[in-house]
């Protein structure tokens, strides 16, 4: 049974997410004047279907995505439109072709403001982050932090500089009785008696404390690897009203930080199996409804505006079969003053598509062949 549920949930978000960035196609098209031939929610044979002022609306029965057909909008070597009609897409300027093109990523962006908004409102306009971004430099908001504990410590230097009879994982309290509030107080602290042994107040995960004298070596260290005791916040308290629009932007600056920090570990390491994993598709989206379907509405709206965000910054990309390519195509025109030979920019699209269905099928099946890897992201 919960298995259909993920899977209707999974309809439900392609569903939203497509027909929102239709949508944006579909008025930016009659903004411009421009007729709009189809507006289909799904691929293939049709199960409802109306035609009204010229546009056929329909539900067809795969569905994963939709579309809205422009007339001047598709395959050059397929149009037999006349391009002397009124309604022709690529009769009108390149401002409002471009136009057109933007509007299903500008109404993704919009969307995930308006759910972002919603999120933060509910969350009592902040949101955590991992602690390792506590330097991280928001737009239109603060970091703020919450000590939650005394700092997590576990031994990894047994027989080392660290008395061994310390508690292999617990928490440090105070050191020469000065409380340690966190990890650059210690670090501090520490750097202050090396080569000398000091007296370390610390708790077992059962709440057991004890002192312990500990020989801090030359390098002003222990033998302990230590955790962050802080929640991490992004605090939109003094921006609330363009606190959707702000949380968008650092949505994105923190992805490509982690990213980049990904890519560099990897190098470093000549792992690249954490880098593959940053990229997923339908069944990464799975397993995250799967994971946060639990946790209620308002972080499934979070979950939804991450998704709007990202299928907008992945359209955005210079790939001529999406709308960031097709804009670039149509700048690059608007540049040299004529259109692109319609037999090449047949081949560049079709190409393109063919690059883009080998990559989601590639995506697909590294998602099947790493299933355990992912579940475990989400336990």
């Amino acid at each position: 049974m919960s298995i259909v549920v993920n899977i209707i949930l999974l309809l439900v978000v392609i569903s939203i997410l497509t027909f929102v960035h239709e949508l944006g196609h579909f008025l930016s098209a009659r903004i411009v004047k421009a007729k709009v031939l189809e507006f289909s929610i799904g691929f293939g044979p049709k199960i409802l279907s109306r035609r009204k002022k010229g546009t056929l609306y329909s539900i067809r029965v795969l569905p994963f995505g939709g579309y809205v057909k422009i007339l001047g909008d598709g395959d050059p070597t397929k149009e037999k439109e006349d391009r002397k009609e009124k309604g022709n897409l690529k009769n009108k300027s390149k401002i409002a072709q471009m136009f057109v093109m933007l509007a299903g990523v500008t109404m993704n962006i919009l969307l995930a403001i308006l759910l972002y908004t919603i999120y933060l409102g509910s969350n009592g306009w902040r949101m955590g982050i991992g602690s390792s971004y506590q330097d991280f430099k928001p737009v239109g908001a603060t970091i703020s932090k919450q000590r939650v504990s005394d700092i997590p410590y576990e031994v990894v230097n047994e027989g080392g500089a660290i008395d061994s009879e310390m508690f292999e994982k617990g928490y440090i309290v105070s050191i020469n009785e000065q409380l340690v509030d966190d990890y650059s107080a210690l670090t501090e602290i520490l750097g202050g008696y090396k080569s000398q042994k000091v007296s370390i107040y610390a708790c077992n995960m059962e709440k057991k404390c004890n002192y312990f004298d500990v020989l801090v070596s030359d390098k002003g260290k222990i033998g302990v690897y230590t955790g962050y005791n802080y929640d991490v916040y992004i605090d939109y308290t003094k921006n609330k009203i363009l606190s959707g629009v702000s949380h968008s932007i650092n949505i994105v600056k923190l992805s490509v930080t982690a990213f980049s920090s990904i890519i560099s570990e990897a190098k470093q390491t000549g792992d690249y199996s954490e880098l593959s994993n940053t990229v997923s598709g339908p069944i990464g989206i799975y397993l995250i409804i799967d994971y946060f379907k639990t946790l209620g509405l308002i972080t499934f709206l979070g979950i939804l505006a991450d998704l709007s965000l990202s299928l907008a910054v992945i359209n955005l990309l210079p790939i001529p079969a999406l709308d960031g390519g097709r804009f670039f195509i149509l700048f690059i025109e608007s540049i040299v003053r004529r259109d692109l030979n319609q037999k090449v920019e047949a081949v560049i699209m079709n190409l393109s598509f063919i690059f883009l269905i080998l990559f989601i099928v590639i995506i697909m099946i590294k998602d099947i062949v790493n299933i355990e890897q992912l579940k475990s992201l989400f336990k």
